[in-house]
């Protein structure tokens, strides 16, 4: 059987389509049409109330395969497509009573395959569109003739990202789409010249198992009237929650009583050996005396914390203390060779050090898989071996110490759809890698941790709980001192105009979120007050990097930040974000609201903003009230 090639699959299946000439064919419900166009055969999705009209572009069409036939076949509300020359079926069925419309694709599951791309994107003929992703907490992109950034220039590529929308910023018209079976694949809107018009538009690559095709591969499309990309953020929750992906933080907390302790909680990163743990007591002392009485305390990267230290730290202060944890490299024994293993941190506390090749990933050729090159030694860990490494190191730590928070690298945010490992050991597909995640994650639940993670993808939301990195996209690196920042970073991670809290109306309610660790509050001064608005407005938290030296030089900075945004988030933590809206048309000032009755008004702007005859907004400025704007509220 041969395989299907990656660069040709797109091009035999529009052309498939284009060439056939069959009877024209539709399906419809009160919402919406699905037609097969009768000259090009090429499908179009028609909604019956706006009369916009979204469709498969001849276009974008990268070669012609001739002499391939389709064979359509009506049944009700689906239409399925097989193919002369290809293994394939295509199938489009349209609900009773909802403007949904799922597509399917099938094969032999023995069928060899590459990558997939499939199907054909729907693209849409009205101006002024704009896409929305859960990048960065939720990024928006106009369809036409757009602004990327300069490390995106022919797209934007998101890895086990479960769904983007498409709407019209006026109207709300526009769909939602879902990628049902996420770890098989990866989303990207690509520029394409459509119609002669540089058109963003949405691309799926779905991998094979193992080379294999193994089992269908399911898209969703939620057209809708209205509602934006809120109504699109809403569609996307509903369908986490069906699907067992999800979990809220009230529940979280039922579990793990601690959960409470993030309530008006930053995020802190104290990088312990620059600092000495003598002058980390000065500053908890001083963070306490200063007002600063909560937060996620993690003791740095590289530093290992003695038990009679963890307890001590645990027994004087309140604070959650957390701790650096890597179940994603291998590590070669010659990281540590020589090495003080007092000051080791994760590296001499990871078990799956020296574990080469046993607990080593391989790719398609049976070669090992490395995470940064093949020159780094740093190997990628199969997913299968990750319970083994993580009891082991579960159980020896917590006969000495238990800290409650871990913060998990790269694991939560995995590209499942390449994370497989060919090793005939212990072989693992998509589907394998996040089932072995999660149950490593449920593990450390189950021991009453806190999981936090580098990002972190909706699949881990049941288990996962803060999110650093979550509200930051198109970042500078930098930890603690300050780094000049790019157009990249001003145009986008800082842009009012192109932000959205789609993550937040998501799931805001059952993660915690803040900024990155190359991102976080302070690295950037003269941006360290509009993140401070970016959290409020967003309902989620800040995150302060330091070390002995940049806490006292930064501590004014760092007080300032606390005040002005913890009294907020101690009041909206756990409350869903059920709303947003753009109050100005140059989208500067915005409102947020929230399931408990909170909200919370932003104005970006340079001019005052009037929210009404009593409460005027400074530029820069925010507001925040419950159950009216009279009601004793707090602003600056």
């Amino acid at each position: 059987m041969r395989p299907i090639p990656t660069s040709m699959f797109l091009a035999w299946l529009s052309a498939a389509l284009a060439l056939s000439s069959a009877q024209a064919l539709e399906i419809k419900n009160k919402f919406v049409s699905l037609k097969i166009d009768e000259a090009t055969s090429l499908a179009e999705v028609a909604d019956l109330k706006t009369g916009t009209v979204y469709k498969q572009s001849p276009d974008f069409e990268v070669s012609k395969i001739q002499g391939v036939k389709v064979a359509a076949q009506k049944d009700g509300a689906k239409v399925t497509f097989t193919f002369e020359k290809l293994p394939v079926t295509l199938i489009y069925k349209l609900a009773a009573d909802a403007p949904v419309l799922d597509a399917t694709l099938d094969m032999d599951p023995a069928q060899k395959i590459q990558t997939v791309r499939f199907p054909v994107p729907f693209t849409v003929s009205k101006k002024g569109f704009e896409w929305v992703m859960p990048e960065g907490y939720g990024m928006l992109f106009k369809v036409d003739n757009p602004v990327l950034p300069e490390k995106s220039p022919k797209g934007i590529m998101k890895h086990c990202v479960e769904w983007a929308g498409l709407f019209q910023p006026q109207t709300g018209e526009g769909y939602t789409l879902i990628l049902k079976d996420y770890y098989h694949g990866a989303l990207a809107l690509n520029l394409r010249q459509i119609e002669g018009q540089p058109t963003l538009v949405p691309e799926i690559s779905f991998g094979g198992y193992l080379g294999k095709f193994q089992e269908p591969r399911n898209l969703r499309f939620i057209f809708q009237q209205s509602g934006g990309y809120v109504n699109i953020s809403l569609n996307v929750r509903k369908h986490l929650m069906e699907g067992g992906h999800y979990r809220s933080l009230a529940d979280k907390e039922k579990d793990n009583p601690a959960i409470a302790k993030l309530r008006g909680a930053p995020v802190f990163w104290i990088y312990v050996s620059r600092t000495g743990m003598e002058n980390v007591y000065k500053i908890l002392d001083d963070m306490v005396a200063s007002g600063m009485d909560k937060g996620i305390v993690a003791l740095g990267f590289n530093f290992y914390v003695s038990p009679e230290e963890a307890r001590k730290l645990q027994q004087k202060y309140n604070f959650l203390f957390g701790i650096y944890d890597n179940y994603f490299d291998v590590l070669p024994k010659e990281w540590w060779k020589g090495a003080d293993e007092t000051k080791l941190g994760w590296m001499e506390r990871y078990k799956r050090i020296g574990h080469i090749p046993e607990h080593v990933a391989l790719n398609e050729r049976g070669e090992p898989r490395f995470s940064k090159g093949p020159n780094s030694n740093r190997y990628v860990g199969s997913p299968a071996t990750l319970m083994e490494a993580a009891k082991e190191r579960l159980e020896a730590e917590l006969a000495d110490y238990h800290f409650v928070y871990r913060f998990f690298d790269v694991s939560p945010g995995a590209a499942l759809w390449l994370d497989q490992d060919y090793n005939p050991q212990h072989p693992v597909t998509p589907r394998g890698s996040m089932e072995a995640r999660l149950q490593m994650f449920k593990y450390f639940y189950d021991h009453k941790m806190i999981l936090g993670g580098e990002g972190g993808d909706a699949w881990a939301t049941p288990y996962f709980t803060v999110s650093e990195g979550g509200m930051s996209v198109y970042h500078m690196v930098g930890r603690l001192d300050p780094v000049a920042p790019n157009d990249e970073f001003k145009n986008f991670n800082m842009s009012p105009q192109k932000r959205v809290p789609a993550n937040g109306i998501i799931y805001g309610d059952a993660r915690v979120a803040t900024w990155a660790w190359g991102d976080n509050t302070l690295i950037q001064p003269e941006y360290m007050l509009m993140k401070d608005l970016f959290n409020i407005l967003y309902g989620t938290t800040a995150s302060y990097h330091i070390d002995n030296r940049t806490y006292w030089k930064k501590k004014e900075n760092i007080l300032e930040s606390y005040r002005r945004v913890m009294p907020f988030y101690n009041q909206v933590f756990g409350a869903a974000l059920v709303n947003h809206r753009w109050l100005t048309p140059d989208r500067n000032v915005q409102q947020s609201d929230f399931s408990n009755g909170w909200h919370a008004v932003v104005n970006f702007g340079t001019q005052e903003f009037a929210l009404n005859a009593k409460v005027k907004i400074a530029p820069m400025g925010f507001h925040t009230w419950q159950s009216g704007p009279e009601a004793p509220s707090q602003g600056q």
